[in-house]
């Protein structure tokens, strides 16, 4: 697994399907002064954090869906499978 691992989830919001885009830029105006980074989902305003984790008090009812995956090395991932999940 690399040192520092990129985050993997589905790119659908659990509210209505939408696509969430990025806003990795910690302080953005549009989200606030306290917005860590993460992910925005523009249609009705659901936020995640980099692990796709959903802020409370939003429209989306869950966490982005993280499917099976494992690092096969510094640089290659597979998704779909993990060590106990074969694909």
């Amino acid at each position: 697994m690399p040192a520092t691992a990129p985050p993997v989830a589905n790119g659908i919001c659990t509210h209505l399907g939408c696509s969430p885009s990025t806003a990795f830029t910690p302080g953005d105006p549009a989200l606030g002064a306290d917005w860590p980074g993460g992910f925005l989902c523009p249609c009705h305003g659901s936020t995640f954090d980099f692990a796709g984790r959903v802020f409370k008090n939003k429209p989306a009812p869950t966490n982005l869906e993280v499917p099976p995956h494992q690092f096969l090395g510094d640089i290659r991932l597979m998704i779909g499978s993990d060590e106990l999940a074969p694909a």
